[in-house]
């Protein structure tokens, strides 16, 4: 996990965390601490696996070893006396493939209760979740880290149905872009909200 990945958990122990959703599969966010409950991984993780005939789950510890095996990963599940052979798939949802119902519920709950969003190192392309920005009440404020400003062309907000920021328009009171290295824009947040880091962090 990178600095990034620690102030997520901070944010968690200074009781100012709702939720964070990612489209990473790579579960870095579970790797500092952060409580289950408070991460939703939009695009699933490695962390489980279904096979694709019976159904059948497997843990985070079996889809390893399939796959480092250097192998496709077989169900060896007994069904009607046979062993049922299998495609076991991690639990992630492919390009193409709808997000969970789960994803439908916990977000358009949490919108509503958002008090303050913090985007960080995403262009928002990809939908579902790219609507989240537009989904909380339009009087929140919403804070971007990333290497570069992105949504700010009204005409391809418009036409792909992708949030709209308003960093460089007069009047705008909820949109602050922190650019550069993410790494470095979290840790001058902390430093000036007086914080400390609770973790041995990653040099």
């Amino acid at each position: 996990p990178t600095l990034a990945h620690y102030f997520i958990k901070l944010l968690e122990e200074k009781g100012c965390l709702l939720r964070n959703y990612t489209q990473n599969i790579d579960m870095l966010q579970s790797k500092t601490g952060l409580s289950d409950d408070k991460i939703f991984e939009c695009h699933g993780s490695f962390r489980s696996g279904t096979c694709m005939k019976c159904k059948v789950k497997f843990n985070q510890q079996q889809v390893k070893n399939g796959i480092f095996s250097g192998s496709v990963p077989r169900c060896k599940a007994t069904v009607n006396e046979m062993v049922c052979d299998g495609v076991i798939k991690p639990d992630i949802v492919m390009f193409g493939e709808n997000l969970s119902q789960e994803y439908l519920v916990k977000s358009s709950v949490d919108v509503g209760k958002c008090d303050m969003l913090i985007v960080m190192g995403t262009s928002l392309t990809v939908g579902p979740v790219n609507r989240i920005p537009n989904e909380i009440p339009p009087s929140t404020p919403r804070l971007i880290l990333n290497s570069e400003k992105i949504c700010t062309d009204i005409e391809a907000a418009t036409h792909t149905n992708s949030p709209m920021f308003w960093f460089d328009h007069e009047g705008n009171k909820t949109d602050v872009f922190m650019g550069g290295d993410i790494d470095q824009s979290v840790g001058k947040l902390v430093e000036k909200l007086g914080w400390t880091w609770s973790h041995d962090l990653p040099e």
